[in-house]
């Protein structure tokens, strides 16, 4: 005898057939008690039989009903083994996994008695799907077989669902729809029923819709072309390329030239699209039409709720005054500088929502800030999770360089100013896509009296060593010990072993919560270089200038902390930039110098500070990171007018350690060994026509732990000048430090051998007293200063620089240089963009009369002057460029946008300067010209460049190149 294991809950009642609704049936009052009971006897001898099998052992598992499915395969797929007792969650699930399979359309579950071996026989009785012989697309043309197979995942072969077929009508019609069909028709002729072998779609795809033409209607404040670069329904390029049209792009566009207007103040703006069809069949002619309404200004600025800041001093520094437009970039401005007041001392929950509350008069608001103080936090203790490789000293003098240091405010400038500095490591993973990124967490919050938590007494050394920074315990708790589960352990739930359509599917695992009040950070961008004007060095600007840390006076904990969180770290920090490393800012090699890789700012970690508060909370700091890789090869090539083209091949390792040796061949394998100190390494091989170059680096950013940068290099270079060859090899060795944030000196000692040959006879007495090989070292004390607020187009800031560098050797010579820039923004559109830049270059340099042929000065071309020749400016001697003992150029560049979208700008500009062989002026040049700069994000940010140059005044001999060229990507 077999019996079912499905059973009805007790709490469902069974519908009577007296009645349509399913009502029971009336019966006398006399009858209703004995009907009663037995009913209720049945129910529980029915119950009693199911339940009862629970925990009973199974002696055999059979499957019940397979035709075409193999036993073992159906075996694979359940839990339920012979020899083991009943269990009801092992049989939900191995109904969960049958149903997955998609071969069953019913599976029940049943049992025999097996008296003889003392248990149950367990089947799975299984109802299989029916196999699709042929599936027929009629009609199709646009859009491939496999295409539609893909999509709907029906083929022959396959099991047939009906279900699933009849719901593969809008996934096909779906797709034809974002082929841009959109008047295509798709019917099931055959395959809808669970009988059905085969599977007929009959589809009419209609003409295929392009967006043939854009137009926008009563715009004034925005032009075509910038409303252009915020829709995404655009025309066709070229009538060919593009143009597909989305029915629910057009409403999605218009949503966005509505924010784009209301976030500079036309609260009343509206838009409204309109299709219409064009002449041409398939071709639709979308309009936004555009009521822009009024422009809101502000009458008054109020705030509400501050206690800790006066009212004069949150004014301070506010850029939305009244009178002033009402628009959200200087509203965010603002908001970020209240913010950052509140975090300077601490209030961590500081929440700030501006609120524009409408006058009478139209276009005319009053706005509120709404302050929500929060209470004061200082730092307690720093907790580091997920380095496997990199050492925790890295990490800690990143969040020192940044002001986080126990006893301090816990201040949100800082705490975004650090998860940069992590960032900008490339250590570790920034972008959620491919891990858990960067996290600083704010946790444990506790009383003034425990700056440290709740800990037992330590040892004295643990004291000194660990109070300020530990690699802490989880945030989330500590793990369980093993054996630790609670004795009252929730009872097993009952399985209802029913039909798979009666099973929920299994609820996914969710993320676990952050601790409370834990306050994560977003990740942030990567670093980058570039090389400057005049002296050809490199160099990495420095951010926005970060507020010193000054602790406040301390006072009494504030109110009782609200919901909030801290507001992004104010603007200024350009992105994927930060102040130069120490040790990083060198010439390289020779005259053409290109620094290997970008420089960075590190500060080492102070050692015994001890937390104070007097009254203030104290909060921990969580840094939760995920290790990234941190090698590289990059393969490139460049062009330019003055260096020919070039091949680079680059090994690059930014987390190295040169005292990590491996211990076994499996830690070189795998990635452990030479890695973790934050300590560089680069080789470079960069052949080339015109110039050839190795070059292999080691850099230590933070040498013995004293905000001490060491660079250390060797390298050989070699170049074909227009009028000799020049040879070096060397090495160099600096050592640098940062002061501030936009501040950097360094000392470098250049020792090399160099070779002249291959000049023309006769030749300059320079020449030949340079010929063959000669020894140089020098010593090069430098210091600059740098505040632009972008690495590659800067519109605001400046940069200077003085070095001086004495030569010893075959020949003893002083030099004296200073670099200068200044950038300003003369006009922009209303969102910031469009910017034209004014920008302002100056070079000066003087060096001895001893000066050898090769360290003399020399201009021409991109980086100098345009409209001369590379090298094509100085004092010729004998037809040949001798170079110059002094130097001065300059430039005056103004950049503006030709495109909407700013990819594409002209300059025009005026470059001036001489080259002189004694110390006063003789022959001054003057150029004047236009050019063309592309970015295009797949070649990296330098923007590609393109100048025609005409000299006005020149020199008798001076070499003349009317166009010049930088093109330049990595691979």
């Amino acid at each position: 005898m077999s019996a079912s294991l499905r059973h009805r809950p007790r709490s469902q009642r069974t519908p009577g057939r007296g009645d349509p609704d399913g009502a029971p049936s009336p019966v006398p009052d006399a009858a209703r008690p004995t009907i009663a009971a037995l009913a209720l006897c049945l129910l529980a001898l029915g119950a009693a039989t199911a339940d009862d099998q629970y925990g009973r052992m199974v002696t055999e598992v059979r499957i019940r009903g397979n035709e075409s499915i193999a036993e073992p395969r159906i075996r694979a797929k359940i839990l339920t083994r012979p020899g083991r007792p009943l269990d009801p969650d092992v049989v939900d699930s191995d109904f969960r996994s049958l149903k997955n399979t998609q071969w069953f359309s019913h599976v029940r579950a049943t049992f025999l008695e097996d008296p003889e071996r003392g248990g149950i026989i367990f089947i799975y009785n299984v109802v299989e799907m029916p196999v699709i012989e042929a599936v027929e697309y009629r009609g199709r043309s646009a859009i491939s077989e496999s295409k539609l197979e893909e999509s709907t995942g029906l083929k022959a072969g396959a099991r047939a669902d009906s279900i699933r077929t009849r719901s593969a009508v809008s996934q096909i019609r779906r797709l034809y729809e974002e082929k841009g069909y959109l008047q295509a028709e798709v019917r099931l002729i055959e395959g809808g029923e669970p009988e059905d072998r085969r599977v007929v779609f009959e589809i009419f795809e209609g003409p295929k819709f392009k967006v043939g033409a854009v137009e926008f209607e009563g715009n004034t404040v925005f032009s075509d072309a910038s409303l252009m670069t915020k829709i995404r329904t655009k025309p066709p390029i070229l009538g060919l390329i593009g143009g597909r049209y989305d029915s629910e792009g057009p409403e999605e566009d218009a949503r966005k030239v509505i924010e784009l207007y209301q976030s500079i103040g036309y609260f009343d703006c509206e838009c409204t699209p309109v299709v219409r069809h064009d002449d041409r069949v398939g071709d639709l002619r979308l309009s936004f039409v555009i009521s822009e309404g009024l422009e809101y200004s502000v009458r008054d600025v109020t705030f509400d709720g501050q206690e800790l800041l006066s009212e004069d001093q949150l004014r301070e520094g506010l850029v939305l005054h009244s009178g002033e437009p009402l628009k959200d970039t200087l509203r965010q401005r603002d908001l970020m500088t209240l913010t950052e007041r509140y975090t300077a001392v601490g209030c961590i929950d500081i929440n700030i929502q501006p609120e524009p509350r409408f006058t009478d008069t139209p276009g005319v608001v009053d706005l509120v800030y709404n302050i929500d103080e929060g209470e004061r936090y200082l730092l307690g203790r720093i907790n580091i999770k997920g380095n496997d490789r990199t050492r925790a000293k890295v990490i800690l003098r990143e969040l020192t360089a940044s002001g986080l240091l126990p006893g301090e405010p816990l201040d949100g400038r800082r705490l975004e100013a650090a998860r940069k500095r992590l960032g900008n490591l490339n250590y570790f993973v920034t972008d959620p896509q491919q891990g858990d990124p960067i996290k600083l967490m704010i946790t444990n919050r506790r009383g003034h009296d425990m700056p440290y938590g709740e800990i037992a007494m330590p040892e004295l050394d643990e004291i000194i060593q660990q109070a300020r920074f530990q690699q802490g315990p989880d945030p989330a708790g500590p793990e369980a010990e093993p054996g630790a589960e609670a004795d009252d352990a929730k009872p097993i739930r009952r399985t209802r072993f029913q039909t798979p359509d009666d099973f929920a599917p299994p609820v996914p695992d969710l993320p676990p919560l952050p601790p409370a009040g834990s306050m994560p950070l977003a990740p942030g961008d990567g670093p980058a270089s570039v090389v400057p004007f005049g002296s050809g060095g490199a160099f990495d600007p420095a951010p926005g200038a970060l507020p010193p840390i000054d602790v406040p006076p301390i006072v009494a904990p504030g109110p009782a902390p609200g919901a909030g969180t801290a507001r992004p770290s104010p603007e200024g920090t350009p992105r994927g930039t930060f102040p130069s490393m120490p040790g990083m800012n060198y010439s390289d090699v020779g005259p053409d110098r290109q620094e290997p890789y970008a420089n960075r700012s590190l500060a080492d970690i102070a050692t015994q500070v001890e937390p104070r508060g007097g009254g203030r909370s104290f909060a921990d700091l969580d840094v939760e990171v995920q290790e990234a890789p941190t090698g590289r090869i990059l393969l490139g090539v460049g062009a330019t007018s003055f260096g020919g083209l070039s091949g680079n091949f680059i090994l690059h390792e930014r987390n190295f350690d040169l005292f990590n040796v491996p211990r076994s061949f499996r830690e070189l394998l795998n990635g452990q060994a030479f890695r973790g100190a934050g300590q560089e390494f680069r080789l470079e091989l960069s052949p080339g026509t015109l110039i050839n170059r190795a070059v292999v680096s080691f850099r230590e950013p933070d040498l013995f732990n004293r905000r001490i940068g060491l660079n250390v290099s060797g390298y050989t270079f070699s170049r074909f000048y227009p009028d000799f060859n020049e040879a070096r090899g060397g090495g160099r060795f600096a050592l640098g430090k940062q002061f501030g944030t936009q501040t950097y000196a360094d000392l470098a000692v250049r020792v090399e051998d160099v070779n002249i040959s291959d000049f023309r006879t006769p030749a300059p007495a320079e020449f030949y007293a340079a010929s063959g090989s000669t020894f140089l070292a020098t010593l090069r004390p430098s210091i600059h200063f740098d505040n632009r607020n972008d690495p590659f187009l800067p519109s605001e800031g400046s940069y200077l620089e003085f070095a001086y560098e004495q030569g010893w050797g075959d020949f003893t010579f002083p030099k004296f240089t200073v670099e200068g820039r200044q950038h300003f923004t003369i006009r922009e559109r209303p969102d910031q963009t469009g910017k034209h830049i004014l920008s302002m270059r100056g070079f000066f340099g003087i060096s001895g009369q001893d000066t050898p042929l090769y360290e003399r000065f020399y201009a021409g071309d991109f980086r100098s002057l345009r409209g001369f020749a590379y090298r094509g400016v100085g004092p010729y001697i004998l037809g040949s460029n001798v170079g110059g003992i002094m130097t001065l150029l300059g430039s005056l560049e103004y950049q503006f946008p030709l495109t909407a979208n700013d990819q594409f700008q002209a300059v025009v500009f005026t470059d001036t300067g001489t080259v002189e062989n004694s110390y006063s002026i003789t022959d001054y040049r003057v150029a004047v010209g236009t050019g063309l700069r592309v970015t295009l994000p797949a070649l990296g940010p330098l923007p590609l460049a393109f100048d025609i140059a005409f000299p006005v005044v020149k020199g008798p001999d001076d070499r003349e190149r009317i166009f010049t060229f930088f093109i330049g990507a990595f691979y």
